[in-house]
C-alpha cells in the first residue's frame, strides 16, 4: 500500500484471522509503521474496542492537528487523511470505508 491508498473493502476481507488484539495491531504496525496510529479504547460491554487511524495523507493529517491544536476545528481534508480501523480484543478488525 503506498501514501493516500485506503484498505479495500477486499483487503480488509482478506486480512488474515487475528486471535487476539495484540496480533491484529502487530500485524498492523509492522505493515504500516508509524501511520498505523492508536487513538484511544474503550470498554463497549462485550469487550474492548481499540481505535486506530491508518493515515493517508500525512501532510493534511500533520496540517489539521495543528489547526485542532490552535483553534479547537478541523476541516474536511484532515478527516479524510486517516482511514479508521477497530480492533477488539478477540481480533476481529473492522475497516471503515
Amino acid at each position: 500500500m503506498t501514501e493516500n491508498q485506503w484498505i479495500s473493502k477486499q483487503e480488509e476481507t482478506d486480512l488474515p484471522k487475528f486471535k487476539s488484539h495484540e496480533e491484529a495491531s502487530r500485524y498492523f504496525e509492522k505493515k504500516y509503521g508509524e501511520r498505523f496510529v492508536f487513538e484511544e479504547s474503550f470498554d463497549i460491554g462485550n469487550g474492548i474496542c481499540f481505535f486506530y487511524r491508518l493515515i493517508t495523507d500525512v501532510e493534511a493529517y500533520i496540517n489539521g492537528l495543528t489547526d485542532l491544536n490552535s483553534n479547537g476545528s478541523v476541516g474536511l481534508e484532515f478527516m479524510n487523511s486517516y482511514q479508521p480501523i477497530r480492533i477488539m480484543e478477540d481480533g476481529s478488525v473492522q475497516v471503515n470505508q
